[in-house]
């Protein structure tokens, strides 16, 4: 047989374990890591896990919670500069006291800024989700191209894609530290890449 490597796999290999020593006592006298000592560190890995859960979790709903306030601040602020462009219509250059401009003329496009915050939000045994926040400055996103890479080496390669700033990638490899990034792209051409998320599958 060859031991598994999945944290479920492995934490119920070890209770079969225990449980056998258990019942072998006689003829199985003096294991390396006697019975209560497995036991205790199963005891330990069990509650490291359940810790971990809570507390990704927890992050997982701060982010939702932060992500929420800063919309807040862009519906509010994009409200109060349509309206002083209204009020300005005539004199745009009173815009720059609000660090605000006239409107660009609809014929140029810029290609996006850098995507934000990109982070891990879920993952499993072949499978990982990625969210992020769009860039803050730049043309429009059109959509995103998801990468990735070994960590440390490898070429970034595109392994996906989304009109969304959240996207779940299946089929991703087992047992190797990898490397995702997000860019944003329009017609214009492609952003600046984001800062990298790691996992290990």
């Amino acid at each position: 047989m060859q031991y598994p490597d999945t944290e479920s796999e492995i934490m119920a290999l070890a209770r079969l374990v225990i449980d056998g020593l258990r019942q072998l006592g006689a003829e199985l006298p003096a294991p390396p890591v006697p019975v209560e000592e497995l036991q205790a560190r199963v005891d330990r890995a069990h509650a490291a896990t359940t810790d971990a859960v809570v507390a990704t979790t927890a992050l997982r709903e701060r982010h939702a919670v932060k992500d929420d306030a800063i919309s807040a601040v862009v519906d509010a602020t994009k409200a109060d500069l349509r309206y002083a462009e209204v009020v300005f219509r005539d004199h745009p250059e009173r815009l720059s006291q609000l660090g605000w401009g006239p409107r660009r003329n609809g014929s140029s496009l810029d290609a996006p800024g850098e995507v934000r915050d990109i982070r891990i939000v879920g993952e499993g045994d072949t499978w990982v989700t990625l969210r992020w926040n769009p860039p803050v400055d730049g043309g429009s996103v059109g959509a995103y191209k998801i990468q990735r890479k070994t960590k440390d080496a490898g070429t970034w390669e595109d392994v996906g894609g989304s009109v969304d700033t959240v996207e779940t990638l299946s089929h991703q490899p087992r047992g190797i530290e990898m490397e995702y990034r997000v860019v944003a792209v329009n017609k214009a051409g492609i952003g600046q890449p984001s800062a990298t998320a790691t996992v290990v599958l």
